[in-house]
Formats: C-alpha cells, sequence, structure tokens
C-alpha cells in the first residue's frame, strides 16, 4: 500500500451493539455520496434466463438481451443458473451464524493491518478517508494455492464445504457468461475467456451491515465500481439497500430472491473497449434492520495483459484503454478514497502495474523550499525526519570507493576486457561508477552545471511560469502531497521529459537563460551514446549477446532530466534534501555540484558519501536494470542530506525503457542454482512516484 494502513479499533458491529454514535469519520461531507435517500426510483433489472442463454434454439434472443443490459446498465439478474434456493438459503446462513457468533471467535480470523485478507472492516490510509458501515469477511477462493486457511472459519462447521461449492458453481457459470459475452458482441468466443486466463483470481467478500443511526448520513459501502471481470452478489433475501448510478441518478436494485445480480467490472469494460458499462453503485444503511450480502469477484489472471479487443477496434472507433496488468493491485487505494482506477487507465495514462497512479488527493506546497530560505523561515515539520529513522543525517560520513572506468575503453574491442570486468564488479557490489573520458568536455559539462543555477537564480514569477500541474512531476517545482503523514524533501527541482521527442512539453522548458534549451538538447544527445555503450557492455559482463539489454530499453526509450536546486537548510540534522530511494530507471546518470557533497549511497545498512569528479559523470543502476540481470546488478539506495551553509545543484538524467515494453529477468540468467527472483512489468515508472513519495520502493512489489 502506498500508504500507511491501519485498523480500524472497534468493528461496525460492536458500534451498533453499544448503541454508540457513530465517529465522525463515517460521515459523508455534503453531498459526497449523493443524497442518502433508500427512497430512490426501482432500476428495471432486466433477467436473463441462462439455460435459455445456453441453448442453441434460444440463445440469440438471450444474447441480444445481455448486450443491451451490459450495454445500458451494466448488470443483469440471472436466473435458471442450476442453483437450488435451498442452496442459495444456505450460503446465507452460514453468514448470518458467522456475524453473529462472539466478537473473540470472529476475531480469531482477523484480517492483519496491512491486507485486506480476513475479518475486519476499512483500512484506514488516510485522515480524510470516509468509512463504509459495514464489517467484512474477505477471502481469496482461487487459485487453490494462494488460498489462506487460516482465515477461513472452522465454525459455523459446513461454512468452508459450503463456500466451496458455491464458488465452484460460480466458475462454470463465469465461462458461459464470458463465452456469451463475446459472441454477443460478434468475436470469437474465446477472445474474453483467454485475457481472463487459466489462473484467476477469485474472491469472496461476506458483507455484514448492521443498523445504522445515521443511515441519513452514512454509507454501508461508498459508490465506487468493481475492478473485477465479473463481480457476482447473493443479495439479503429481505432487506435492500444496494443502489446503481445511471445519468447521475441512483436507483434501487430490487431483490429477486433466487436469482444472482452480476454486474461486469472495469477489466471487462476495458476489454469491450466501452462497450460493457462497469456500473458505479453503493450501498445505503438502515435505521431497523440489519443485512448479510456475499459479493463473489472473478479477476483475471494477473499476469494476462488486458485491452480491448481487437475486433471491436477500428478507425471509427478507436481503442478508449491502454493495454494493464494485474489491475486489482491498485484498486484499494482508489476504493478508499472513493476514486475510480479505471480512469486513470483511459488514453492518458497505462497502468501496467501498480501501484501509480494517484489515488490520493495530490495538492501543492504553498511556497519553494527556495523562498522558505529566502524569508528565514525554520522548516515546518513536515520536513522533518524523527531522529535515526533514516540512519544517522550526518555529512561527515566515510567516502565510498567508487570504481572509476573509461567509456572509450570500455567500447574498445581491443581494451574493453578490463573494464567490461570492473564494470561487472562495479555494479554488483555497489550499483554504481564513475565514468570518464566520456565523449563531453569540462567546459560543457560546467555550461549544463550553470545554465541550471542560471535558472534556480531567476524571479520566482520567471520559475513560475515553468509550474508543474498539480497532479503531475513534470515542470518546476516540489514534492508532491500525497498524504499528510508524509515527509518533504528539502528541494526544488525542474523536471523535463526529454524523449520521446514529441513527448516534449515545450511550455515547460524554460526560456531564461536563454541558452538552456539547446546545451540541454545537445547534452542530452551525448548521453544517449553513453548508455548505449553501458548497456552493451552490462550484457557483455554477463555473457550475453551484446544487445539483450538495448533490445528490451527499446528505441523508444524515456529519457527524464531533473535538475535540482538544494538552498541551505538550517536544520541538517533532520532535514533532507532527497528521501532514501532507489531509481525507477535502467541507468541514472548524475552531473554532481562541482564543489558541495551531498549525494550518500547505502551499502551494507551503512550511508558512505559520494566522492566528487568533477568532470565524470556519475552512473548508477537503477530497479528496471535489477529486474533485467535478475538481481546481479544492484540498483543502489541513495539519499542527499542537506547542508547548513551552502547550496547545491545537481542534474540528474534517468534513461527509462519503452514502457510498452515488458521488463524481465533474461531468461539466461534464470536457472535451478538461480531462481527467477522478479515478476515481468510493463511501464515501471508509472507506479514509482507514489513509492517514493512514501519511503518505499516499488521494486518490492514486482519480487517472487
Amino acid at each position: 500500500m502506498a500508504a500507511k494502513a491501519e485498523l480500524i479499533s472497534n468493528s461496525v458491529q460492536e458500534m451498533a451493539i453499544k448503541g454508540k454514535e457513530p465517529p465522525v469519520k463515517y460521515f459523508y461531507k455534503g453531498n459526497d455520496g449523493g443524497v442518502l435517500d433508500a427512497s430512490v426510483p426501482l432500476i428495471e433489472v432486466p433477467v436473463v434466463d441462462l439455460g435459455l442463454l445456453t441453448s442453441e434454439s434460444t440463445s440469440a434472443q438471450e444474447l441480444e438481451k445481455l448486450k443491451l443490459a451490459l450495454g445500458s446498465w451494466g448488470c443483469f439478474q440471472v436466473i435458471n443458473h442450476g442453483m437450488t434456493s435451498s442452496f442459495l438459503d444456505k450460503i446465507r446462513g452460514v453468514s448470518k451464524q458467522f456475524f453473529a457468533f462472539p466478537m473473540e471467535e470472529k476475531q480469531k480470523y482477523s484480517r492483519e493491518a496491512d491486507s485486506i485478507e480476513g475479518y475486519g472492516n476499512d483500512m484506514i490510509i488516510s485522515e480524510r478517508q470516509t468509512i463504509d458501515w459495514t464489517d467484512r469477511l474477505y477471502l481469496t477462493i482461487s487459485p487453490d494455492d494462494q488460498r489462506k486457511l487460516k482465515f477461513w472459519p472452522e465454525n459455523p462447521k459446513e461454512f468452508r464445504e459450503t463456500l466451496h461449492e458455491y464458488t465452484w458453481k460460480l466458475q462454470e457459470i463465469n465461462e458461459i457468461l464470458l463465452r456469451a459475452m463475446a459472441r454477443s458482441l460478434n468475436l470469437e468466443e474465446s477472445c474474453f475467456l483467454d485475457q481472463y486466463g487459466e489462473q484467476p483470481l477469485v474472491t469472496a467478500r461476506f458483507n455484514f451491515y448492521p443498523p445504522c443511526p445515521r443511515p441519513d448520513r452514512i454509507l454501508g459501502v461508498k459508490p465506487h465500481a468493481d475492478a473485477s471481470a465479473i463481480t457476482y452478489l447473493l443479495q439479503d433475501k429481505e432487506v435492500e439497500g444496494l443502489q446503481f448510478l445511471k445519468d447521475n441518478e441512483w436507483f434501487r436494485v430490487p431483490i429477486i430472491q433466487h436469482a444472482l445480480l452480476i454486474n461486469v467490472g472495469d477489466q471487462v469494460e476495458i476489454m469491450s473497449n466501452g462497450i460493457f458499462k462497469s456500473p458505479v453503485h453503493r450501498v445505503v444503511t438502515n435505521r431497523e434492520r440489519e443485512r448479510n450480502t456475499l459479493a463473489v469477484f472473478c479477476i483475471p489472471e494477473s499476469d494476462k495483459e488486458i485491452k480491448p479487443a481487437d475486433g471491436l477496434i477500428s478507425e471509427i472507433t478507436p481503442s478508449l484503454y491502454k493495454k494493464v496488468k494485474d489491475y486489482v493491485s491498485i484498486y484499494f487505494q482508489y476504493y478508499q478514497q472513493g476514486k475510480r482506477p479505471i480512469e486513470a487507465g483511459d488514453l492518458s495514462v497505462c497502468i501496467s502495474m501498480a501501484d501509480n497512479l494517484f489515488p490520493t488527493k495530490i495538492e501543492s506546497q504553498s511556497k519553494s523550499v527556495q523562498e522558505l530560505v529566502m524569508y528565514s523561515e525554520e522548516p515546518p515539520e513536515r520536513y522533518f525526519y524523527e531522529d535515526g529513522v533514516n540512519g544517522v543525517l550526518d555529512s561527515s560520513l566515510p567516502v565510498l570507493e567508487i570504481p572509476v572506468i573509461d567509456i572509450v575503453r570500455l567500447a574498445s574491442p581491443s581494451t574493453r576486457g578490463e573494464e567490461v570486468e570492473k564494470l561487472h564488479s562495479a555494479l554488483s557490489s555497489c550499483g554504481c561508477f564513475m565514468s570518464i573520458n566520456h565523449g563531453v568536455t569540462g567546459s560543457f559539462l560546467d555550461q549544463v552545471r550553470s545554465i541550471t543555477k542560471q535558472f534556480f537564480a531567476l524571479p520566482m514569477e520567471e520559475k513560475m511560469k515553468c509550474s508543474r500541474e498539480v497532479d503531475s512531476t513534470e515542470g518546476y517545482g516540489n514534492d508532491m502531497i500525497l498524504s499528510e503523514d508524509q515527509i518533504l524533501d528539502w528541494t526544488d527541482r525542474l523536471y523535463l521529459k526529454v524523449s520521446p521527442e514529441e513527448k516534449r512539453k515545450f511550455m515547460l522548458w524554460p526560456q531564461k537563460p536563454e541558452t538552456f534549451r539547446e546545451i540541454l538538447q545537445e547534452y542530452t544527445a551525448k548521453l544517449k551514446l553513453i548508455v548505449e555503450v553501458v548497456l552493451k557492455a552490462m550484457a557483455r559482463s554477463l555473457k550475453l549477446e551484446d544487445n539483450c539489454f538495448l533490445d528490451k530499453y527499446g528505441e523508444r526509450a524515456i529519457m527524464i532530466a531533473r535538475f535540482n536546486f538544494f538552498p541551505p537548510c538550517p536544520r541538517p540534522d533532520r532535514t533532507l534534501g532527497l528521501k532514501p530511494h532507489a531509481d525507477g530507471s535502467a541507468i541514472t546518470i548524475v552531473l554532481q555540484d562541482k564543489e558541495v557533497e551531498g549525494l550518500q549511497f547505502l551499502k551494507d545498512d551503512q550511508w558512505f558519501r559520494v566522492p566528487i569528479l568533477p568532470h565524470a559523470l556519475l552512473i548508477n543502476v537503477g530497479d528496471q536494470t535489477e529486474i533485467m540481470s535478475n538481481g546481479l546488478f544492484k540498483s543502489p539506495v541513495h539519499r542527499v542530506v542537506t547542508n547548513s551553509e551552502r547550496e547545491r545543484t545537481s542534474v540528474a538524467v534517468f534513461c527509462l525503457p519503452d514502457p510498452d515494453n515488458d521488463i524481465e529477468p533474461v531468461d539466461r540468467l534464470v536457472s535451478e542454482t538461480r531462481p527467477r527472483l522478479y515478476k515481468k512489468v510493463q511501464d515501471y515508472e508509472g507506479i514509482y512516484f507514489q513509492y517514493y513519495q512514501k519511503g518505499k520502493r516499488p521494486i518490492e512489489a514486482v519480487k517472487l
């Protein structure tokens, strides 16, 4: 999770039993959840007969009903589904029995603080979060090897057997429906099923909604759409509560006692290129009666790419979504913020891995760090690290003995042998090296340093012309504020995308100093040549084909330049210029300040200072090279400390693989003695900044 997750101290059921007034955090403010009124109009949910849908002689009419239902409401009630009324009542029975047990019995299955699985209620990931009036039991059903049976109740005794039988039957229905959906759009029958995969994730969520003293202000479940392909809901037999949003109006969902309510989730909306709608829905509360439901979520295999079906794309109907992977992994942070992750999956953003995206409210700081210094202001508390939380913030640490590598010798067939060996040793030990003889003259490096200093010395109104937008890293500014407990960096930055060229946002490129754009263009063009040499040498050092890493890097690789300004800091004992992190790049190239140190690397749990070689470029590998090398090359954790007397500038250029390329360990580096250590990922940079602002490493999320 990108934010610290906390447990709620009392269950909703306990509060209801004790007659406690709900805490303010359960109350919706204004019209956040719409008008909380159970007497809204009734939705006419289409009813689909599964028997007719599977019969050759009657399927055509039911297919048309299915298509209309999913294209308008995104849901339908299914009857004749192969489960008896008595069996459905048995499922309702085990659910009610579980929630009726004493609290100490239910708490045997309590979820952990940073997990949704088990018994509990909302994770608290933000102080602004509005909490649902519900207790839940959340269980993974399949794949079988992912079941955590310690969370599966042993009482009532028939619970496990009943749940297993029910979900097994639902998975049969799920295959029928995925095939039928494809046929209704004149696609190959297995089109959606192939994307769904052979190892899908199936989860069950048992929901208990106690009577609520403030149904006018409190929701059982906040408005959301599901992250699944298909969701199956067994409603309470008597008490309504579910509502769907259509045309900005809420509608009640009627109860058909022995029907299953089925809705598509975001991943089918993506596969259908928006033809089928993943509906937004909520649950309202009831002052007098409790309510029980069971939702089962059928989610595509996490390694499968989910994208609009090719047969639905044309010049007239272009693709509305980019391909995504492991969509559900980012879902819950969005859910707790009352936001839809699919909004990040349209053509403006590619989600290939979890977690980026900005599921929480993003804020800008009111003042730059430079202004705080100019006005001699004491740093706000949110810049302060607790004593010792990130090691001793002391610039008098030992100096790191960084290998020095000659790029010309590295590229020359006659001299590269020794340099390749030095490169291998450097990247497998500390993950970095100093490069010399790299083709960029000392005088030109000084020009790069000079335009950096000139830009940050401009009046604030001039720098503000290049200001980043509140939800973007690109442009002039400082940390995005993603949470109230975030610790901020003591730095101002100018962050610019350099390539691909059509991705440049020239409105953010400074016009002053006048040579800025020309020098940045020339500098990054020279760095591209260095990157190619280094990537080929890295492959050779591991006895791989020269182009092995370069092919994964791609022809449309991303290059981003970050100009850093670290003003003098009155509290260098408590404040960092950059928090500890590893880079999300393949390779990072840093031009250090010519005089003032500040960069430190972590090695063997000790911080080391990085020395200055004025005309050398510091190169370190990032997480994506660590993944490609299957952990043989180390993406080093580093930080920047502050200085009470002197300002410091630096320029970091991040070289990232084409976001459409799969990044995974090279096959030849995987063996029985060295198994695969990382999953396949795409667009790793897309999730990076949320982890960075939390002081966490996204690479941990892709380790096997």
